[in-house]
């Protein structure tokens, strides 16, 4: 347990990026090892972030499986490593918290930075690399303060809230708010590569209570060169995120960028056309605002957007025992083309839409449906097609192909 000296007990501390010369900053990707990617449990925990309905089988699954634990001033740039697992499903991040180096999942569709950590028990922690509150010497309880996130199938993250110094690729923040969860979700706990999430949307949904916190991005990039991050997240190769800079040998054309609507605190932005193959652009009839997250494995997009792509795919249909839509293996898959804003379609080549054999023959497709929400999700699919930057200073998001 957090041991609660009295000269730590604050309600609130001002977070401060370290002061350093203009340099940059990266977090590189590689690979973990090969593994198998689990449609079931990605589609699962994609409906459950978003609180999308789950078809029957999924949540008797993702039932069986969950778990609750009981008990600057100077300019500068970062860039860190980043590392997909499970054969791309999942990509991590080292990060140092109080001298502690962990590997992070950076989700741009939350905002808060939370840790798998001692005053988890063992059955919750088994696999994960642990904080430790009491190893560190920059550690700050915050009396009072409490954080709880709450997914669509009623689990949950939610615990204590200190601050402590955090490092991600040689940018440090003195005071950032650290979450330490008492109880964590199974699908948490079963991925045992990942040790915690760094939340990189607005601040303002971030969950502490009664004091909001300020997201990682939002402390640190008052000092950055630029008040940007980029996500390079290719397939099977090593990529990065980068902070304060746009690194122009990365990407081929120009950059296109589109406003966002800092209203809903995500990423998000229109996404009204589609085109399939070298077919004519579609309208999407229901045209839903898009969510762009790096913590989501797959694409949940409005239903004309499934419908006009899986018409183009031989033998696709919603498989009732996989909880979503398959197709043979060996089925031809055409480009998928999706706008990005009014002015560019990005190409998500047909080789990124399987996300996994099931069997038999038997692919599950990266893209699914949203359920009939209000919104859609772009997750590390497009992100391996797309080289994006994350435009905090203009309030926008810009996309280009990778560069080859």
């Amino acid at each position: 347990m957090v041991v609660l000296a009295a000269g730590l007990l604050l309600e609130s501390i001002a977070a401060a990026p370290t002061k350093l010369g203009p340099r940059s900053f990266k977090v590189e990707r590689t690979q973990h090892g090969a593994k198998t990617r689990n449609a079931q449990q990605a589609l699962t925990k994609s409906y459950s972030k978003w609180g999308m309905s789950m078809p029957a089988v999924l949540t008797a699954s993702n039932t069986a499986e969950d778990i609750t634990a009981s008990n600057t001033s100077s300019s500068e740039t970062g860039e860190v490593t980043n590392i997909p697992t499970q054969s791309d499903a999942e990509f991590l991040a080292p990060i140092s918290i109080g001298g502690q180096t962990l590997m992070m999942d950076f989700d741009t569709g939350s905002s808060d930075l939370w840790v798998f950590n001692t005053q988890l028990s063992a059955a919750e922690t088994k696999g994960h690399t642990l904080y430790n509150p009491n190893e560190s010497s920059t550690f700050q309880l915050l009396s009072g303060q409490s954080y709880s996130i709450s997914y669509g199938d009623g689990s949950a993250s939610a615990g204590v809230v200190g601050t402590d110094t955090v490092n991600i690729g040689g940018a440090t923040v003195t005071s950032q708010a650290v979450e330490l969860p008492t109880t964590v979700s199974g699908s948490f706990v079963s991925d045992a590569s990942s040790n915690g999430l760094v939340g990189l949307a607005m601040s303002s949904l971030n969950t502490v209570k009664p004091h909001q916190q300020m997201t990682f991005f939002d402390n640190i990039r008052g000092s950055l060169a630029q008040p940007v991050f980029t996500a390079n997240l290719k397939h099977a190769a090593t990529g990065f995120y980068e902070f304060g800079k746009i690194d122009t040998t990365q990407f081929t054309g120009s950059i296109s960028y589109t406003p966002i609507d800092t209203s809903s605190g995500f990423w998000q932005f229109p996404s009204n056309s589609f085109s399939v193959g070298s077919g004519q652009v579609q309208q999407n009839t229901e045209g839903n605002p898009a969510i762009a997250d790096t913590g989501t494995s797959l694409l949940l997009v409005d239903d004309p957007v499934i419908e006009g792509y899986y018409s183009q795919v031989e033998g696709a249909k919603y498989d009732d025992n996989q909880g979503g839509i398959t197709f043979p293996c060996n089925a031809a898959l055409p480009d998928l083309h999706l706008a990005m804003g009014p002015s560019y379609m990005a190409t998500l080549s047909g080789d990124l839409m399987v996300f996994a054999e099931v069997g038999n023959n038997v692919c599950f497709g990266s893209m699914q449906s949203n359920q009939g929400e209000s919104f859609q999700i772009l997750g590390d699919i497009l992100f391996k097609s797309q080289f994006v930057v994350f435009n905090n200073g203009d309030a926008a998001i810009g996309f280009a192909p990778h560069a080859t």
